[in-house]
């Protein structure tokens, strides 16, 4: 054997040799939670939604979030900055021998190549996957609801039956009412202006962009002082082989493109995952979740109040149900299309999924068994429904409304296994409802910050259309 094939033999068996922190590949339990990037197809209830006895559902009202889609154009121009960081990688392996990622692991790492969604001219549109989300999302809901989302005669579907509003959503209102009836455009879907007061209230409120500026990334930037996540960035640095830690933004972008490619085919493992052990997911999930905690959540009182208008409209289309009768037809689903930040001010408004202790930057620990998780409550296509059912319960009519969060029903305070009195709801939410007037907008001198005048006005009116005792 001559000195070089010893030489490479050598190498070889010192690479082979090499210390591994673990195998990704080889992982039978993979981590599939990654807060707003989460794959649906992991997090929805798989169990069809409840019936309930003695029940027949009048109206469904529905939030949906947009459907797993491409990243949005800043993402995309990190994301593709990551070829030349994938050759950094493998030559600290091969080269240098300084990694600790296991073979099969780096095997997959050389193998990954940049596909077209990470092309400009796709930011932020939907991926088959998202298509697909929404299509057997609409065909779950038909199953439990056949009554009120028939689809047999298309020819007889009109907006007085189907109300479809959507922003932000890209498309996936099309793919969703392709599932319900068989066609993406059955029914012409109104498209919101940036504007819009209903789906997006928080654009139009300065108040709520100057505060969560401040007080979201604040809370983020502590924890990321923390030791849980100084040790994340020390870890992932010395696992890709590099003597100095590398930028916290290059570590969220590989973040990225781990959960936007499981995302994308949920059958197969992205590559840039194996950078990441499990804890260190926990711990990005968590930094998330904080972010949104305050930016969208219970970490401040406005979130909540932003989410009022939506709850509004829902309490007033059933409010209509109710009253129904000849002359007074009511719709038999209402379908809204919007983004994270109006699905999580909503959940807000409602109480849904709040915990007692309050996230923070030093209780990451405490906080493992959280409620407020954006994995499970704002996923792609995440989404929230709410059905208003007319009864006869011991020879008594009486109506009530069962809410589901990714299609789970959701075990409000005051209601019974999920199911809630109507005339319990109307107490329990005429307080925000008669507080629904948006003054958190204003500013001390009584003058809209963001909306014009007449905007404001109409919503303290309207919030009066509901309130009844």
């Amino acid at each position: 054997m001559n000195a070089y094939a010893l030489f490479l033999t050598l190498l070889i068996s010192h690479v082979y040799a090499r210390d591994v922190d673990f195998c990704f590949k080889e992982e039978n339990d993979p981590y599939l939670y990654m807060g707003t990037k989460t794959a649906y197809h992991f997090v929805y209830y798989k169990d069809r939604l409840q019936s309930v006895p003695n029940c027949q559902a009048k109206q469904i009202w529905m939030l949906v979030t947009h459907g797993t889609r491409c990243p949005s154009k800043s993402e995309i121009i990190e994301m593709v900055k990551l070829k030349d960081f994938q050759n950094q990688i493998i030559n600290n392996h091969e080269l240098r021998n300084n990694g600790h990622m296991c073979n099969k692991d780096l095997e997959n790492l050389k193998k990954w190549k940049q596909n077209d969604y990470l092309m400009i001219q796709r930011a932020k549109v939907l991926a088959p996957q998202g298509v697909e989300d929404m299509r057997l999302l609409a065909r779950r809901l038909q199953s439990t609801f056949p009554h009120l989302l028939q689809s047999n005669n298309n020819e007889n579907i009109t907006e007085q039956d189907y109300v479809f509003k959507e922003s932000d959503a890209y498309t996936s209102s099309g793919a969703f009412m392709e599932g319900l009836f068989k066609v993406k455009d059955a029914i012409d879907v109104e498209k919101v202006p940036d504007n819009d007061t209903l789906l997006t209230m928080y654009k139009t409120c300065d108040s709520w962009d100057n505060e969560y500026n401040n007080a979201s990334y604040e809370e983020v930037i502590a924890f990321e002082e923390s030791e849980d996540f100084e040790n994340l960035v020390k870890n992932v640095s010395r696992r890709l082989g590099f003597f100095t830690d590398i930028p916290k933004d290059l570590i969220l972008t590989m973040y990225d493109m781990c959960r936007y490619e499981k995302a994308w085919t949920v059958t197969q493992l992205s590559p840039w995952c194996a950078v990441f052990s499990k804890e260190e997911l926990h711990v990005l999930e968590y930094r998330e979740d904080l972010y949104y905690y305050y930016k969208a959540g219970y970490g401040r009182e406005i979130n909540a109040r932003l989410g009022c208008t939506l709850l509004q409209d829902m309490m007033n289309h059933f409010w209509k149900v109710e009253q129904e009768n000849e002359s007074n037809f009511q719709p038999k689903g209402i379908f809204y299309f919007s983004d994270t930040i109006s699905l999580l001010n909503l959940l807000t408004t409602l109480n849904i999924n709040k915990d007692e202790m309050q996230l923070a930057a030093f209780n990451y620990k405490e906080m493992a068994k959280r409620q407020w998780r954006t994995s499970f409550i704002s996923s792609f296509a995440a989404n929230l429904i709410a059905v208003f059912y007319k009864c006869d319960i011991n020879s008594q009519p009486t109506n009530h409304v069962m809410f589901y969060l990714a299609e789970k029903s959701v075990m409000l305070k005051g209601c019974k296994v999920g199911l809630c009195d109507w005339e319990y709801i109307k107490q329990k939410f005429n307080p925000v409802l008669k507080q629904c007037d948006m003054k958190t907008c204003w500013n001390e001198n009584g003058v809209a910050i963001s909306l014009p005048n007449f905007v404001l006005l109409i919503l303290s009116c309207f919030s009066l259309i509901f309130i009844r005792e």
